[in-house]
């Protein structure tokens, strides 16, 4: 059964794959759905097997490791119960697939208003925290962040007050889902720009 699933998914897989870049971060967002529940990211480079190699290279980088295909092949595997079926793996891939093709397109149809910002605010992080919580659902928009969490969201050091532009765009990439839309977030930076 488990390597079945993987079989019949197998073209999904690898899309899914070629979309996340093999980034550990974007295939444990995937992971975390088939669990269930979030993945601690020591769990993640044990699932995925990543090896002393990887987290080297990871670390002079100063970047997440990158995973192989076949490590993410192994990891579905691995992650599959018996009454799993083909469907559920299926569903699961399409959402995550269908979730990265929207995070493209509002990236490549924000970048340019989100640069401007960057630059206009320098990249602080209270400015970045006002516009973030102004993107937020209903009943938390508008709301202030617990402290320290703007900076657990963009990656940067818990006494960090501003970050660069890649750290904010990463973390807006991380945090799109499939129901943002170019049209939804932009009157929000440009109103966030003219203050």
């Amino acid at each position: 059964a488990m390597a079945q699933v993987l079989a019949d998914n197998k073209e999904l897989v690898a899309k899914f794959f070629d979309l996340s870049k093999g980034n550990v971060e974007n295939i444990g967002i995937l992971l975390s759905v088939i669990a269930g529940e979030p993945i601690p990211v020591d769990t993640l480079f044990q699932l995925l097997k990543i090896d002393d190699a990887q987290k080297a290279e990871a670390k002079a980088n100063g970047k997440m490791p990158v995973a192989r295909l076949e490590q993410l092949e192994a990891a579905i595997v691995s992650s599959v119960e018996e009454a799993d079926t083909s469907e559920k793996y299926r569903k699961f891939l399409t959402e995550q697939i269908e979730r990265f093709e929207v995070v493209e397109k509002v990236m490549c149809g924000l970048n340019e208003i989100m640069t401007q910002f960057h630059a206009k605010t320098n990249g602080e992080l209270s400015m970045i925290e006002a516009l973030f919580v102004d993107m937020a659902p209903e009943p938390q928009k508008g709301k202030p962040m617990p402290p320290g969490m703007i900076n657990m969201l963009l990656q940067v050091s818990p006494t960090a007050t501003a970050c660069t532009l890649e750290e904010f765009l990463e973390c807006f990439r991380r945090n799109l889902d499939a129901t943002d839309s170019v049209e939804k977030l932009k009157p929000i930076f440009q109103a966030h720009i003219a203050k």
